[in-house]
């Protein structure tokens, strides 16, 4: 099924940041359209022009946020897009975005943009509309009103069920994968997770901090015949386990507190960190580890031969 999100619009600065990010002068932007809209160049100031003259870009009652516009975003399933094979063309996305407007907002002034969006967590490519609908009601004059949260985004969803069967589309099926091209995506537990702190690039953080710390530590040790066993014993000590992936990349085993269950980040994924007092970089696969070790034994060489003397 095409998901179906929305996000309200309550202050100027994410109304700014809604506008430049619905330019169709983008390099993702592949289509756009209007509903309501005279000169479509102008959609955004016809959007408030229009909340300027119903009182509608102030809230509606004292004490209340005034909610100006909403965000919602059609996003395809990558396995139905024609860049994987599927049949949703870039034409046929935009006619159901139209169709979906039509149906749920007839009255409301509507700017339409369909992007190329990419997942970063597995390269995929799919499409997605995003709409900015005005909270305006051009027939009666009022703020758009579609009940409590829950029940609105229940009917959007009923809408967008109609629309997948008139289009042939899929439906998404609770806890089972539904694309064959695309990961898995966060679930509730998960997005709670990241709104509180974003948990777990806190996590990669401190195993970057912990994992360097050791590193140099090893590195820097004058007589060790065995550094990355060393390594390993001392990471243990910290909570942190090495281990290979089924790739065979190096992989860090840790408890996560967030999710209260072993996290497993693989030393690709963790990136790099900087040593502040020698400048050096820090990788955390096994051979940024090798690289990162014979430096520190280097500076550690260097330091010794200029204490005893024997340095140029």
């Amino acid at each position: 099924m095409t998901a179906i999100k929305q996000t309200s619009v309550c202050s100027e600065r994410h109304l700014a940041r809604l506008r430049d990010y619905l330019s169709w002068d983008r390099d993702k932007a592949l289509a756009h359209g209007t509903q309501n809209i005279i000169d479509d160049d102008r959609w955004f100031q016809e959007m408030a022009d229009t909340r300027a003259a119903m009182g509608h870009d102030r809230p509606g009652k004292a004490g209340a946020k005034c909610t100006y516009m909403q965000h919602q975003i059609l996003g395809f399933l990558p396995d139905e897009c024609d860049l994987n094979g599927g049949k949703m063309t870039p034409e046929l996305c935009m006619r159901y975005a139209r169709e979906y407007v039509a149906e749920r907002y007839p009255n409301q002034e509507v700017v339409m943009v369909l992007h190329r969006e990419r997942c970063r967590a597995d390269a995929t490519d799919r499409y997605a509309v995003h709409l900015g609908i005005n909270r305006s009601d051009l027939e009666t004059g009022r703020r758009l009103d579609e009940g409590p949260a829950r029940k609105a985004a229940a009917s959007r969803v009923k809408t967008v069920r109609t629309l997948d069967e008139r289009y042939g589309l899929r439906q998404l099926e609770r806890g089972k994968a539904n694309s064959r091209v695309h990961a898995r995506q966060p679930g509730t537990e998960e997005r709670d997770m990241a709104r509180k702190g974003q948990a777990e690039r806190s996590e990669n953080a401190r195993i970057r901090v912990a994992v360097a710390r050791r590193i140099e530590e090893v590195g820097r040790m004058r007589d060790c015949p065995d550094r990355m066993g060393e390594l390993e014993r001392r990471l243990r000590r910290d909570g942190i386990e090495l281990a290979r992936s089924k790739g065979g990349s190096l992989q860090y085993r840790f408890f996560s507190k967030a999710l209260g269950a072993v996290r497993k980040v693989n030393g690709g994924r963790l990136g790099f960190a900087v040593d502040h007092s020698t400048g050096l970089v820090v990788r955390f696969t096994l051979r940024g580890i090798a690289t990162a070790m014979r430096a520190f034994w280097e500076l550690e060489r260097k330091a010794l031969e200029n204490q005893n003397g024997r340095g140029d």
